[in-house]
């Protein structure tokens, strides 16, 4: 399915277990882009408001900005945040925010939008009518893939070294790719309404709406076979710009890293999507490929680590001191060191939830729903952002988790007291069986751990 990303990391280092903070592309890209955890940020969702989005934090390219480097960030539609937060890049090519108000309006009528977003895949759909040439869910690898070429080319006829950071929305719902992609691995017969994309998720309110739908409600074969299909193309993708790198003479020179913000829940535990559950990991980790002349080849790191160590591990890669600011670590020391791993707390925490979600422990505490959450602050800006009044209550109903090791605690908060799950992930890595009951003492030690964590910042504790 994807074989050159296999050989990348035949050529390079590859951690199976990074998790990331928030399984939310706001919270968890700002985390990879600053080595910070979301509460000390101040960005624990997607639906911030304006003040929010000037970062209080040190940040990878406004650090490399002073060492001499020239960033850039590219993205499709899923990389708004880019452009949304203060990171410090030179030059950004990315859409705008994709939670406003303003922006909608220009949209259009769903059916509209849909039609005008098959005459909007060009320069003239890009600059004129950008509101639906960015359009949520319309596959743009190709015309991506070819800006970040160009970019590099670019690049490589200067002197001065640079960080690029190119975000595919590839292998985001609704797992809508180019032809042929999205036939290769679906059944040829079906006649389905998923067979092009994961249908009914054209707009906002469809999402809210299909989130509290069961696994029965979905054609979910014909979804993983689409979902299969966005990451073959990816891949091929990732070839052509290593293929460009090696024509413009910089594979020997260049460290390539492949990330996500998420995964993806395919109702492993009654819910899909992302940001949902912390109860597998299905969600909240992510690939990391890191390939360099200086990485030891085909080296595989299995012990957990965090995406917020990416940062000062590339600061560190490139010689450059790490902040001490920086909530993450290094992680040279393990790519050199072939003995040495990495001994990490690991945390992670829900989203907000777009609706009730199947699967929910009788009792969990609650909000309202996603519509009565929201708000718009500032009319001239059209942020939708979170109400204050209900800042406080989202952060308590939170599900969390710490991993360390082999054992992982999940904390899922209730209108009255807490519920605790321990999983065994050595022995159970699909978290099917809660063995606190057998394992209370690695359970308590991992609690005073959790709620350590909680003590952090504005993360409130779950319970008096």
């Amino acid at each position: 399915m994807a074989p050159y990303l296999k050989h990348m990391a035949e050529q390079g280092a590859l951690f199976t277990q990074c998790y990331v903070p928030c399984a939310r592309t706001a919270p968890s890209l700002l985390a990879l882009l600053t080595g910070s955890w979301p509460h000390r940020m101040g960005v624990r969702d997607n639906f911030v408001p304006d003040e929010a989005t000037r970062l209080s934090v040190e940040t990878l390219p406004r650090v490399l900005k002073r060492h001499g480097y020239y960033s850039a960030a590219l993205s499709d539609w899923c990389g708004a945040d880019m452009g949304k937060f203060d990171l410090g890049f030179d030059y950004s090519d990315v859409p705008e925010d994709q939670w406003n108000i303003k922006l909608f309006l220009r949209q259009g009528p769903k059916d509209l939008r849909l039609f005008l977003s098959l005459f909007g895949r060009n320069r003239f759909g890009k600059y004129f009518l950008p509101e639906i040439y960015y359009l949520g869910g319309v596959p743009q690898t190709d015309e991506l893939g070819l800006e970040a070429r160009h970019l590099i080319s670019h690049c490589a006829a200067q002197s001065q070294p640079f960080f690029l950071n190119v975000f595919f929305s590839t292998t985001h719902g609704p797992f809508g790719s180019e032809y042929p992609y999205y036939t290769r691995f679906a059944d040829p017969n079906y006649q389905g309404e998923s067979k092009f994309v994961m249908a009914r998720l054209t707009d906002p309110w469809e999402i809210i709406r299909r989130q509290a739908e069961p696994r029965e409600a979905f054609d979910l074969d014909q979804i993983i076979n689409l979902y299969d299909g966005c990451v073959a193309r990816f891949d091929d993708e990732v070839k052509q710009i290593m293929d460009h790198l090696g024509r413009c003479g910089l594979t020997e020179n260049t460290i390539v890293v492949v990330y996500s913000d998420h995964g993806l829940e395919f109702f492993e535990h009654q819910t899909w999507g992302q940001g949902n559950s912390v109860i597998s990991d299905v969600s909240n980790r992510i690939p990391l490929l890191i390939r360099s002349p200086m990485t030891r080849q085909g080296r595989k790191i299995t012990h957990p680590v965090r995406s917020i160590d990416l940062a000062p591990t590339l600061l560190d890669m490139a010689g450059i001191t790490p902040s001490p600011n920086m909530d993450g670590v290094s992680l040279k020391p393990f790519l050199d060191d072939p003995e040495s791993e990495p001994d990490l707390d690991i945390f992670s925490e829900t989203g907000i939830w777009l609706a009730d979600l199947p699967g929910t422990p009788a009792g969990h505490l609650r909000y309202p729903k996603l519509l009565d959450l929201l708000t718009v602050r500032d009319i001239e800006t059209g942020t939708i952002s979170i109400k204050p009044e209900y800042v406080d209550i989202i952060v308590r109903a939170k599900d969390r988790m710490i991993r360390k090791g082999r054992w992982k605690l999940v904390c899922q908060p209730l209108a009255n007291g807490y519920l605790l799950k321990l999983f065994d992930m050595l022995n159970d890595p699909g978290c099917a069986t809660d063995v606190l009951e057998a394992h209370r003492e690695v359970a308590d030690q991992l609690w005073e751990e959790l709620q350590k964590w909680l003590q952090q910042g504005r993360l409130l504790p779950v319970c008096e």
